[in-house]
């Protein structure tokens, strides 16, 4: 899972705005070079309701 937020207080958090191909650059990589892993997510959540570390 990609998750990449930002804050100032750590309290509250923005999810990154990572541009279409950039995503589509990692994910194609992550696939392609980490032996066992067919699908990568990118979580747009924000803190809150979510938290920083993926659950």
């Amino acid at each position: 899972a990609l998750r990449a937020v930002t804050s100032t207080d750590g309290m509250t958090a923005d999810y990154y705005p990572f541009s279409h191909d950039f995503l589509g650059r990692v994910s194609t990589r992550i696939i392609n070079e980490v032996r066992g892993i067919n699908r990568v997510v990118y979580d747009i959540t924000s803190k809150p309701p979510g938290t920083i570390e993926w659950e």
